[in-house]
């Protein structure tokens, strides 16, 4: 695990236990709260950032969707306020035995269920922190992404990725209005959970390649990974 200031409060927290594929949590430590974004695999990832906690000061839980790489570890959290999307609790609730069956090998320590506690339709806001949650669907139905307001940084979970998203969600068109929206933001850093430093070029170039998905160009990838995830993004559009 590498772990790396980001920002004047935040520290990233970078896991390479998934084969060729780097996943980060966010620990953000404000005056009136700690805000975690997502916990990973399990209790055995989360040790080293429950290490670092201030004690004193209520630590707030937030999963930016329903799979299993981002909640595994809520449960090294019992009796925090764990949020997420409407949607994230009844996915990961009806999911979480799929989930844990399929990856049972990621798994990271004793994990146990447990689901996001306080749930939102659309947005957020811990005034007194600067932080703001908002609904921004995309990845998956029910993905959320968080605004540091004080220092500007935009956390998009996985809505964006370098060198290409994975589409889990037919309404590609959604998907679109959300990177569009975040453009609003004006942030000065972006960063995600596969992909640790963007820009606003990754946010046009996203959308470019979302519009040719549904227009059904042709797009032309030189690597075999890119090639293989455009077919699913493919697949999963066009699977009716």
């Amino acid at each position: 695990m590498k772990i790396e200031r980001i920002s004047k409060s935040t520290t990233m927290f970078t896991f390479d236990s998934i084969e060729n594929y780097l996943t980060s949590v966010f620990l953000i430590e404000k005056k009136s709260k700690n805000y975690l974004i997502d916990t990973f695999c399990g209790p055995g990832s989360m040790e080293a950032i429950i290490n670092q906690l201030n004690s004193k000061k209520e630590t707030v839980v937030i999963n930016t969707h329903f799979h299993w790489d981002h909640i595994w570890g809520n449960c090294s959290f019992k009796g925090s306020n764990i949020i997420g999307h409407r949607l994230c609790r009844k996915l990961s609730d009806e999911l979480w035995e799929e989930q844990i069956n399929k990856n049972t090998k990621y798994i990271d320590g004793k994990v146990e269920k447990l689901l996001p506690n306080i749930t939102f339709e659309e947005k957020i806001i811990f005034e007194e922190d600067g932080i703001e949650l908002f609904y921004s669907p995309g990845h998956t139905v029910d993905s959320i992404s968080i605004f540091d307001r004080e220092e500007k940084v935009l956390y998009v979970g996985d809505n964006l990725e370098r060198p290409i998203v994975y589409v889990e969600s037919e309404d590609v068109s959604t998907y679109v209005k959300t990177l569009e929206n975040y453009l609003k933001y004006n942030a000065k850093k972006i960063v995600a959970s596969h992909t640790s430093n963007l820009s606003e070029e990754d946010i046009f170039s996203t959308i470019s390649y979302l519009k040719d998905l549904m227009e059904g160009k042709k797009v032309d990838f030189e690597s075999e990974y890119t090639r293989t995830v455009h077919k699913q993004n493919m697949d999963m559009i066009y699977k009716n």
